[in-house]
């Protein structure tokens, strides 16, 4: 099992609307891959971090490159672009226990 872990730099003030957007994105989708969305208590500011988790590599770049090439993608990314900053991180992490 692996968990690709993302973080997100957030526009000041915008943090619902893009925790919004990732719960209607996971709706629409219903598929069976757990996916988790954080919020900060203690961690950096203006920060959003997201937790997808697959049983493989494979499975990992099937799942992005199929949603990359859904036709709703483009939408979600412009909504996404009015509410995020350049940068962040990407992670993929072997889940051992």
């Amino acid at each position: 099992m692996i968990v690709n872990r993302r973080t997100f730099v957030v526009k000041r003030g915008c943090e619902e609307d893009l925790v919004a957007l990732f719960r209607a994105e996971r709706e629409r989708l219903n598929i069976p891959i757990t996916f988790r969305v954080y919020t900060p208590i203690i961690a950096p500011f203006d920060f959003v971090a997201a937790e997808w988790e697959f049983g493989s590599l494979e499975d990992y770049d099937k799942f992005w490159t199929d949603w990359s090439a859904r036709p709703e993608t483009a939408e979600f990314m412009e909504k996404w672009y009015k509410l995020t900053e350049n940068g962040g991180t990407n992670e993929i992490w072997n889940l051992e226990a």
